[in-house]
């Protein structure tokens, strides 16, 4: 079948590099996976050697390499400067493929529906966006020119879509040279030797440019078990057969006062067990912290702007005569919530609770003794503590607006630990969601970032990425105030071991993450005993 090349050998345009960092184009995060992930999953079984570019300079992450090997792409670095058609021929040239035919997809590009086995085809679509895409000539009897333009009026175009199939490449490579490397004009030269036939994009997904990559992603989603998710191109709805917590979730979002509603999508519509917001076109912090290559100072706003909301929060007391069930409320949160979940997980997995385990070679006591020795070192919130909460302040439900360096927050908890509908609760709570995704590592593990081994039936061995940015975002946030205190002082620490302990059963539909997110909890305990020894405690 020859070679399919999925080019990713340049960095993305500066508009996506200033909100993701340096990355190849198929490094992209999408849906909380990399583009790579869903390109190779469109190509499927077309294919018997896939390859991708990637600038030579470039590191890939030791988990992105194990992933690629799993998916069965070879990487090739290519030097840094080349331009498309330098790259294509320097990949063809190294991977000795010219005798053959070669596939070609642009990094940027995600199609699905096309017939990858089309010999001498190229992908072909509608657009209306200004930015530079191939337009040609022909289409009934076979396309037999092509070329670069820019749309001179307004309206739908005809264009070629970021898909390539040339029956001969080393023919290929000859026309690009005559075209002094330009993929384009080498491309024209060939379909004026062999018409290349076109093929309707099924399902043509760009995420070249800032605005084209948001409204590609609004159409691949992340969802959980129990919930659904339906977006459209202005609106999201979100379902859930649980119709109290989602009445809950509206509630908290019509309880806003008026300072707030800046830091959150508009609440549009709501209806039994469902409700709509505004669908907004950005990014969540779990896909810039897990996928992204942001440099320490941009984190350093980020966390800014997640200190300004939850400060804002912090000057709304619950109405007076409120405070004590509101903090009877949030306070069973921690020790009683934690340990009736753990006592289903166990009970699900067949785990005695009270047997000793081992992570990462290191002894720890039984998941209920964690849980009360964590439970132990969370002071409970009092009355005049009580404030108005997110509740669930982590980095999945945190999306960040580089324009106006503000973060808007949505899934708020909206509930008690009683189940009982409020926007009140510990502000300490929102804290340690963001300890449990920053410290945590949280949103690894639920990526799949992370190599887990099971020695024995009560030990586990996990490896988390720990490369220096994520070092330095840790030391920001442990720096950073919120409403005033450093998460040390919020009992921050203690509350994500529980956090990891009680989400146990919620992961009840992934087994080899429960483990995972066992593990990650006694290494946060161990953590948290081990800085409490060091403090004299």
């Amino acid at each position: 079948m020859g070679l399919f090349l999925i080019c990713a050998g340049a960095y993305v345009a500066p508009e996506l590099a200033a909100e993701f960092g340096r990355l190849p184009p198929s490094f992209l995060p999408v849906g909380n996976r990399r583009l790579y992930v869903l390109q190779r999953e469109a190509i499927g079984d077309a294919a018997e050697r896939v390859c991708m570019s990637v600038p030579e300079d470039f590191d890939v992450p030791a988990h992105d390499r194990d992933q690629l090997e799993r998916l069965g792409i070879e990487l090739i670095p290519v030097p840094n400067g080349l331009s498309l058609g330098q790259s294509v021929v320097y990949c063809i040239n190294v991977t000795a493929a010219a005798q053959g035919s070669v596939r070609i997809l642009h990094g940027d590009t995600l199609i699905r529906g096309v017939d990858f086995g089309a010999p001498d085809a190229v992908s072909v679509g509608d657009t209306s966006d200004y930015y530079h895409w191939a337009g040609f000539e022909g289409e009934a009897d076979g396309i037999r020119a092509v070329y670069d333009t820019l749309p001179a009026s307004g309206g739908v175009r005809r264009v070629l879509s970021g898909y390539f199939h040339f029956a001969d490449a080393a023919r290929f490579v000859q026309c690009v040279m005559r075209a002094r490397s330009d993929f384009v004009g080498g491309m024209d030269l060939y379909t004026r030797h062999s018409p290349l036939h076109p093929l309707e994009t099924g399902d043509w997904l760009d995420f070249g440019h800032l605005h084209t990559f948001y409204r590609s992603r609004s159409r691949i989603t992340t969802q959980r078990a129990f919930n659904r998710l339906a977006i459209g191109p202005h609106t999201v709805v979100k379902s859930s057969p649980d119709t109290a917590k989602v009445a809950a979730e509206a509630a908290w979002y019509k309880a806003l006062p008026g300072t707030l509603r800046p830091f959150t999508p508009a609440l549009v519509g709501e209806e039994t067990g469902a409700y709509a917001l505004e669908y907004l076109y950005l990014s969540p912090l779990n896909d810039l912290f897990v996928f992204g290559r942001l440099p320490a100072v941009v984190w350093q706003r980020i966390l800014a702007a997640c200190a300004e909301f939850l400060d804002a929060c912090a000057a709304h007391p619950p109405p007076p005569g409120n405070q004590a069930a509101e903090a009877a409320g949030a306070a069973a949160l921690y020790g009683a919530k934690t340990e009736e979940r753990l006592r289903r997980f166990a009970a699900t997995r067949g785990i005695d609770p009270a047997r000793p385990w081992r992570i990462n070679g290191r002894p720890v006591p039984g998941l209920l003794e964690m849980a009360r020795r964590a439970a132990a070192l969370v002071p409970a919130p009092r009355p005049d503590d009580v404030r108005l909460v997110h509740g669930d302040f982590g980095f999945s439900n945190i999306f960040y607006d580089f324009r106006t360096q503000r973060v808007r927050a949505v899934d708020p908890r909206g509930q008690d630990g009683h189940g009982r509908a409020t926007p009140y609760g510990d502000p300490r709570y929102d804290v340690a969601k963001l300890h449990h995704s920053v410290v945590g590592r949280y949103d690894f593990i639920v990526a799949g970032c992370c190599t887990l081994r099971r020695p024995s039936a009560y030990a586990l061995e996990l490896e988390l990425p720990d490369h220096g940015a994520l070092a330095e975002v840790e030391a920001l946030f442990r720096a950073s105030r919120f409403a005033g205190q450093v998460p040390e002082e919020t009992a921050a620490p203690a509350i994500a071991v529980l956090l990891f302990l009680s989400m146990l059963p919620l992961h009840a539909d992934a087994p080899d993450r429960q483990d995972a997110l066992l593990a990650n909890a006694m290494r946060l305990f161990l953590d948290l005993e081990g800085d409490l020894e060091r403090a004299g405690a």
